[in-house]
């Protein structure tokens, strides 16, 4: 998971959906509030998988609904390995 900040998250995001709005996406924002829904959060999180092996547990699916959301859950998820 080395190399997983803020600009990786976001890299990671643009690649699993196609929208505009990735690109002015605040680290805080909720995906939900910007119009993203269930599935492109499940690709995102599937992308952040593929490239930085983070795997996000089921229970933890909700926890991860930002990109500031996501690099904590990383920085945590490494503190545990």
């Amino acid at each position: 998971m080395a190399g997983m900040d803020e600009a990786a998250v976001r890299r990671a995001i643009g690649e699993a959906v196609d929208r505009p709005m990735v690109a002015s996406l605040e680290p805080d924002t909720d995906f939900y509030e910007v119009g993203l829904d269930s599935l492109d959060h499940a690709q995102i999180l599937m992308r952040i998988e593929e490239v930085h092996g983070l795997v996000v547990a089921d229970t933890d699916f909700d926890l991860c609904r930002s990109i500031s959301a996501i690099v904590a859950y990383g920085q945590a998820s490494a503190g545990r390995d």
